[in-house]
């Protein structure tokens, strides 16, 4: 099965169940905002882990959003709506579809978390996992646009320890 047949399997089961296309729709525009939400709370109420969890998505972030416009200076996937002219389930810009920054905002966040063993790893793997799921099922991205996300997100967090790293070296003497 290719992405975009994978894809199809996956678009094609909104509108059987009413709770479930809510369900999709709510991870898929509003969840991410919640998720951001709970990692602030993290960060001034959580344990130790928490907080060195939320310094790395600090870094992790910005060094994600400069990995996707680079990939974007060499790669343009057209969104699945704009490719095969139909309307997405929610809203969105015909801008790039690869990867998708929803996912890789998300996973920024759990590997993060699970990079220091946070107590909340499994949940935010779960939340990441809907989010990415979610974009594909209301139609504004390919599957590997989301893994692709998962994977710039790798990258962000394995550069941004690397940051770390230097700047321990080079200021922590």
């Amino acid at each position: 099965m290719d992405n975009v047949d994978l894809f199809f399997q996956i678009f094609n089961l909104h509108g059987k169940s009413w709770i479930l296309d809510q369900l999709m729709i709510f991870a898929s525009t509003s969840l991410i905002y919640l998720m951001l939400l709970g990692v602030l709370f993290l960060a001034l109420k959580g344990e130790t882990r928490d907080r060195k969890a939320f310094l790395l998505i600090i870094v992790g972030l910005p060094v994600a959003i400069i990995i996707i416009k680079i990939i974007h200076l060499f790669l343009f996937e057209p969104r699945p709506f704009v490719t095969f002219n139909f309307t997405p389930i929610v809203p969105e810009d015909a801008n790039a579809s690869f990867p998708s920054r929803h996912a890789t905002i998300s996973a920024v966040i759990a590997f993060s978390y699970t990079y220091f063993k946070s107590k909340w790893t499994p949940f935010l793997l779960f939340i990441m996992l809907w989010i990415g799921l979610s974009r594909i099922f209301v139609g504004v991205h390919y599957p590997l646009d989301v893994l692709g996300g998962f994977t710039t997100a790798v990258l962000a967090i394995f550069i941004s320890l690397k940051i770390k790293k230097f700047l321990e070296a080079s200021f922590m003497r």
